[in-house]
């Protein structure tokens, strides 16, 4: 992962945003707090992944205590769509500067 500060971020944005194109960049505020620039489909990805592994984890909680059910088909469709829509539930915004 790439690392600047704020004021570099600042001064070269095109560059670390083409940078981020490939790897994630690290910018680090003054105050200590950072942000991550990463790729619009790489952060996608990543919100369904982690849809994925939520779902696996309240899966596996079940099993573990005895709450099963026959899997079908279509209960298997309803849950991958119920997964995809809370990871893209995100709504996208656009931020306008002045």
């Amino acid at each position: 992962m790439d690392r600047t500060n704020a004021d570099q971020f600042r001064a070269n944005l095109k560059e670390w945003m083409d940078a981020a194109k490939t790897e994630p960049v690290k910018v680090t505020r003054k105050s200590g707090e950072s942000l991550v620039l990463i790729n619009a489909e790489l952060f996608e990805k990543m919100q369904v992944d982690l849809a994925r592994l939520e779902g696996l984890t309240v899966s596996l909680i079940d099993a573990a205590n005895g709450r099963l059910t026959t899997a079908t088909e279509s209960s298997t469709a309803k849950v991958f769509e119920r997964a995809k829509k809370r990871a893209l539930s995100h709504k996208k915004t656009n931020k306008v500067g002045g």
